[in-house]
């Protein structure tokens, strides 16, 4: 009995002691209470994400429990720009266990940012986070919203005596979607408004239009006017449709284009050391290319060993460019063949010329870090009776990468700030960009021209400022003002000589003919005689028209007459001066010797285009014409041969080893030296053309 007292009081015991016990640990977990503060347990974009679009709206950050609404703010949470600290504008707002920072814009393309949760966040207890928490991302390039637009079509709008054997071509501001064109981005249409089957390739921002099919090509009609329409359903390749269509004309002449494109730049030029590592390798060619026949077969830049270079392709005026996948090494020498798989819009092969093909570099030790920048630019700054028909040019210190010539980065603006519509070219040998307005300049208005830095040379570096005033305004005129158009060549355009008493070609040793070169067409009527003209005497790159009895020759000297009469007929200046040539530098107009012009021996007579890439220049000689031995016309800032034309009453005599361009009507005879370069045509009317040992290239 005893026993039993004592254990049911020993079990009350230990149940009691069980009781109190678990009541302590209960009353202490409830005065210590949560003291673990939140984390961040996810992120977007996720830590060292890259390639997050722009336009991202917000960035969020998730805790691991619920947080104090007030303590999330601008001062908690934050995001900036890693490379200067600058803040990112937005506002934070908090749900749930999301906080979220909503950006005000759009952020900047191929930028790292770095967002911080700080200790200042706490949770509903009243725990801070453990530490600041900080993440970050990198922003991939800017969407493309940008409309491409035309550059450049050949033939031009109402160009006459086009090849009926042409292709047609479209330049774009960039690359486009070949699947957008279908059947009626492009079309070309008869005068009866039947469209020509033909077909459409595209390579990069290139359009071409082939008449025929794909397995045969066929000629256009001659003498016969043409449409071609580019319409708005062409797109880029992100999807931004074309700004604006464009409708133009041309007509087709009889004569076939026969002359093979050949090489007149290279850069870097041939034999050249310490080029930059980091330079593109171009080509200019003597006239337009068919793109689609510019290849990694054809375009082929070789390293040690023959290892070919990898790289991609881009073409833009007579331009083709080559960009290296990567930087070629230091100290190497390199080699770039362009092969005659590359042809004209005729289809006519590469074919040798005075430029070396292929050719060799040698790279130096560092890369090219010297910014472009504008030496010039027409109108000049604040310049005033501007012709409504002028061009905008800007000349750079070096070539640039014609990737970046668009029209965001160079643009002339009206002056209630709308930009004009226009085409944009570049010449690679005078390192000028051309702006060609679409429709004429108003007069007595002001415009305003502007090149962005978005213009980078072909190493990449972005222009910078100059002495050159951009961006720049100039002042339209009269509407009366019109510039100096060049003198219509009609047939003429494919002709580098023209006879009307016959062709003598002397002393021009077999078989070397490289010591004599004609591209371009050969004329002789009425006389056909030529004496020496086969090859290799002749060098012709061209067709030579002699006794043809479907009068090519004959059509070509009817068509001499006129431009004869018509540069004849142009007002003289006031300044025309004597007609001796030596030492002068000449600005464009019409310059007038009522007897003999010359230009003595090792003279110079300088053209100042002063910029304006269309200055035109026209010589009235009312007896002979003369340039001695290495007489030599100079071209200066954008004075180009095409628009230089001669008019002599008499006689055309050029001595030995002269350099000279332009068209030269001749009505009497021409007589031309060993050694005589001659950049575009030698045409008589009535008399005869002796040549020995000459260079005529049509430009």
């Amino acid at each position: 009995m005893h026993k039993s007292i004592v254990s049911i009081r020993t079990v009350g015991n230990w149940l009691t002691m069980m009781f109190l016990a678990l009541l302590v640990v209960a009353c202490g977990e409830n005065q210590q209470g949560d003291v673990v503060g939140p984390t961040v347990i996810a992120t977007a974009p996720i830590n060292t994400q890259t390639n997050v679009p722009v336009g991202t709206p917000a960035i969020t950050a998730t805790f691991s429990e619920a947080v104090n609404p007030a303590t999330v703010n601008t001062s908690s949470f934050q995001l900036r720009n890693k490379a200067d600290g600058t803040a990112v504008a937005g506002t934070v707002t908090y749900s749930g266990v999301i906080a979220t920072y909503t950006l005000t814009a759009a952020l900047a393309p191929s930028t790292t940012y770095v967002a911080t949760i700080s200790t200042a966040v706490l949770d509903l207890e009243g725990n801070a986070v453990p530490s600041t928490f900080s993440w970050e991302f990198t922003t991939g390039p800017a969407p493309d919203v940008t409309a491409p637009t035309i550059n450049s079509v050949d033939p031009v709008d109402a160009s006459g005596n086009v090849p009926a054997n042409r292709r047609v071509t479209v330049t774009f501001s960039e690359a486009i979607d070949p699947a957008s064109v279908g059947t009626t981005g492009f079309t070309l249409t008869a005068p009866d408004g039947t469209a020509v089957a033909g077909t459409v390739s595209v390579s990069g921002n290139s359009l071409t239009f082939t008449p025929g099919s794909s397995s045969a090509t066929v000629l256009l009609t001659p003498d016969t006017a043409y449409t071609a329409t580019v319409t708005t359903v062409i797109t880029d390749l992100a999807g931004n449709a074309l700004a604006a269509g464009r409708v133009w004309t041309f007509t087709t002449g009889t004569v076939l284009d026969t002359t093979a494109p050949t090489l007149a730049l290279t850069e870097p030029a041939a034999g050249a050391t310490n080029v930059a590592v980091n330079a593109s390798i171009s080509a200019t060619f003597s006239e337009p290319v068919n793109v689609s026949t510019l290849t990694a077969s054809s375009f082929v830049v070789t390293g040690p060993g023959g290892a070919v270079i990898p790289g991609t392709f881009t073409y833009s005026g007579n331009t083709a460019t080559f960009i290296p996948s990567s930087p070629l090494a230091a100290s190497t020498a390199y080699t770039v063949t362009v092969t005659s798989a590359v042809s004209d819009l005729a289809g006519n092969p590469l074919t040798s010329g005075v430029v070396s093909n292929p050719w060799t570099f040698t790279t130096g030790l560092a890369p090219d870090v010297t910014a472009p920048f504008l030496t010039l630019a027409y109108p000049p700054s604040n310049a005033t009776d501007i012709c409504i028909n002028s061009v905008v040019t800007v000349t750079f210190n070096e070539n640039i990468d014609v990737r970046t010539l668009t029209s965001d980065n160079f643009f002339v603006t009206a002056p209630d700030g709308s930009r004009l519509g226009g085409s944009l070219s570049y010449n690679a040998t005078t390192r000028i960009a051309t702006f060609t307005q679409a429709i004429n300049f108003l007069p007595n208005t002001v415009y305003t021209a502007t090149v962005t830095s978005g213009i980078t040379d072909r190493a990449g570096n972005a222009l910078v400022p100059s002495a050159t005033a951009n961006p720049w305004s100039f002042t339209i005129g009269d509407t009366t003002l019109v510039c100096q158009a060049p003198v219509p060549l009609r047939s003429l355009s494919s002709f580098a000589v023209t006879a009307g008493a016959g062709l003598t070609i002397s002393d021009v040793p077999d078989p070397d003919p490289t010591l004599m070169s004609i591209s371009g067409d050969i004329g002789l009527a009425p006389d056909g005689t030529c004496t020496r003209c086969t090859t290799p005497n002749l060098g012709l790159n061209g067709t030579l028209y002699q006794n043809d009895p479907a009068g090519v020759a004959a059509r070509a000297q009817a068509d001499l007459v006129l431009a004869i009469g018509d540069a004849r007929g142009r007002p003289q200046r006031a300044d025309s001066g004597s007609g001796v040539l030596d030492g002068r530098t000449l600005t464009p107009g019409v310059y007038t010797a009522a007897a003999a012009m010359s230009l003595s021996s090792d003279s110079v007579l300088t053209l100042d285009a002063l910029g304006d890439t269309s200055a035109v220049w026209v010589f009235q000689v009312g007896s002979d014409l003369s340039f001695g031995d290495r007489a030599r016309l100079q071209a200066l800032r954008g004075a180009q041969p095409k628009n230089v034309f001669w008019v002599v009453d008499g006689n055309l005599l050029i001595g030995r080893n002269a350099a000279l361009g332009g068209s030269f009507f001749v009505s009497g005879s021409i007589t031309a030296d060993n050694g005589a370069r001659i950049v575009g045509r030698l045409l008589a009317n009535n008399g005869a053309v002796s040549l020995r040992r000459n260079f005529v290239e049509i430009e």
